[in-house]
Formats: C-alpha cells, structure tokens, sequence
C-alpha cells in the first residue's frame, strides 16, 4: 500500500480524523473541479476531466458528510470575519467546460448545493473546440506516441479561426480516431446563451481571465485580461457582482494580487492542495483539485482535515514529487492551460492551443 494511503487508513481507523476536524474546524476547505469526461473509449486527463459518475459520486458523499457548503463569495467573507462554521467548504469549477452545464450542473441542483464556476470567455464567443487539448487527446487515443503535438497545434492555429476546425478534424481522421469527442462537445467551452442559463439556475460565475493566461508570464496583461473577461460575463449575464478570480493553471505572481484588487477582485484561489485558516491570503486561497487518482479516502482526509496532517508527516518521510503539467495555448489568442502543479508556479510551457 502507497504510503499517502498507509497514513490515511490508519488516521482514519484511529478515530483521529474526528479530531482533525476539531483541530481544523475554523479553516475553509475548497473543491476544484475542471470538466467531466463524457467520450466513450478513451479515458483522457485525469484531473483535468473525470466521469460524469465520480463527480456525482463525489457530490453526494460531500452532502452526506453533513459539513456545511457555503457560496464562494460567502465563504470568502465569513473566512476573513472569522466567522465560518465548523469545517465549511466551497465548490469551485474551472474553466467553463461545455460539460459543466450538460452534467455538472443538474447534479449540483439535484444535491441543492452551490457552486462557482470561474470562467474563461474568448472560446465562448466561438463555437470551436479548444485545440490543444483536442490534439493531445486525438494523439493519446490514436496510440501515436510519435506525434510531436507541438508542431501540430502550431500548424493549426497559424490559420483563421474559421479553418481551425477543418484542419483538426482532418488531423483526427488521419489517425483513424472517430468524432465522438467533437458531436459531443468533449473540448468546447460553454456558449455565452449557456453561461446565461447557467447563472439563471445559480450557478455563480466568476473571472479566469478572457484567453486563459499564464499570469507569472504575462502579468502585464492581467488587468486588461479581467476587464474582457468581466466585460464579456456582463454582457451574457447582466450587472453581476464578478470579485473573484482563479489563477488559470495555478500561475500566479507577486504583483497579482495588487493589480487583482485594484480591479475590483475580493479573492483568488490558486491549485495548492491546503485548507484556509482565518486569516489567510486571500489572493492565495488553496484547494483540493479532484481528479480520478485521488481516493475517496483522500476525498475524505481533505474534508475532515487530517489531509493537512498526514501531508506534513509524509514531507518529512519522504520528499514529495510534483506532478508534471502541460500547456496548450492558442498562438496570439487564449492560453487555457490545464494539468496540476503542486504550488502555484509558472507551468512548463509544451504546446500551444
């Protein structure tokens, strides 16, 4: 047995989860989620895309917990008071993924649990699939460990965006993999109508910047990057109250969280596995990013608090490997990043999208 699992078993059977949950009682706990994983076949990502069966899973052992969920915002407000209650935790969305609304969503409102979903907006306003991740996925399914990814989104996105999807369609049919993926709108972001309705139905729509930037390499571009991303979630949704902010991929930097306040943003959260103490940065909010390697015991230590202790014992038993991460990013236009680091550092750039 992994020695994370050894640690996790024996907390738990001990009863010292129970107290880690005392322990941790005033510290908000936050959930990432990115998309879900409807293709048959192929199992692509892991935490950027999980099925549809382990989010609802996950959901419904979350509300069977009995902790209290609280809105983003609320939970932002009630954290710097000092004022949560025991073990209050946050649900938190990234990206905006077209399965967000067709899957995660009707779960979400089944379970009457709030949500926030940070947004990324240039792919919105067109109906294209985000082509570095599609790349990825048709080389991955196609069993074509010789394709240089790279060179291929790069050919693709030298062209008008009108003729992106031919030349990825193309791509995918030359290795035999079938379109499954695009029919059902596996890499899409969601429509500006869908952002409408989502909110409508409560989901809670916050900033991600409009291209999906790494922020440590373009910090220049950040304040114009959430004034088009506020610009265009206004323009689907109305006169929202859009103060809170996810930095894409986890990239952040040490002017962020300034140039983030000045443009009206109340909080930031980041892709560092850790709970919230009152008290705590705001513009560095941790969270658990789920995905399929993580356990439900994992799922459960981070809820109850003693994730933090045994994350600590096994740092000083052994040194903890980071999870390496790629990025996509579509040349001259968004840079939606995926993959987890294990602290918000700039990512290693590998393709584009």
């Amino acid at each position: 047995m992994p020695l994370k699992q050894a640690l996790l078993t024996a907390a738990r059977a001990s009863g010292l989860s129970i107290l880690a949950r005392k322990a941790t009682g005033s510290q908000l706990r936050i959930l990432a989620y990115h998309g879900l994983w409807v293709t048959p076949g192929y199992q692509f990502g892991n935490r950027t895309f999980i099925s549809p069966e382990q989010f609802e899973a996950r959901m419904i052992r979350l509300k069977q917990s009995g902790l209290p969920v609280l809105p983003l915002g609320d939970a932002v407000d009630r954290l710097a008071r000092g004022s949560l209650p025991e073990a209050a935790v946050a649900i938190t969305i990234d990206d905006g993924w077209a399965s967000t609304f067709t899957h995660m969503l009707p779960v979400l409102e089944a379970l009457n649990l709030p949500a926030t979903l940070y947004a990324t907006t240039w792919y919105s306003g067109r109906e294209l699939p985000v082509v570095g991740l599609a790349v990825h996925y048709l080389r991955a399914a196609s069993g074509r460990s010789d394709i240089e990814c790279g060179a291929i989104i790069a050919q693709i996105e030298a062209l008008p965006v009108e003729r992106r999807l031919d030349a990825l369609r193309r791509f995918g049919a030359g290795l035999g993999v079938d379109e499954a993926w695009l029919s059902l709108r596996q890499f899409h972001i969601m429509s500006a109508d869908e952002l409408t309705e989502a909110s409508r139905r409560g989901l809670d729509i916050q900033l991600h910047t409009h291209r999906h930037i790494d922020v440590n390499r373009k910090i220049d571009s950040l304040a114009l990057e959430v004034t088009e991303n506020r610009d265009f979630l206004r323009s689907a949704i109305g006169n929202y109250h859009f103060a809170h902010f996810c930095y894409p991929s986890g990239a952040t930097h040490e002017r962020a969280a300034a140039l983030l306040a000045a443009n009206g943003v109340q909080s930031a959260t980041v892709d560092q596995t850790g709970l919230n103490a009152p008290g705590a940065d705001c513009y560095a909010l941790r969270r658990l990013l789920d995905g399929r390697s993580v356990s439900d015991a994992e799922f459960d230590a981070y809820l109850s608090g003693i994730l933090h202790y045994t994350d600590s014992l096994r740092a000083l038993m052994t040194r903890k490997p980071r999870e390496a991460g790629f990025r996509v990013s579509p040349a001259r236009e968004p840079e939606l990043a995926t993959g987890r680091s294990g602290r918000p550092v700039r990512r290693r750039q590998v393709a584009t999208r």
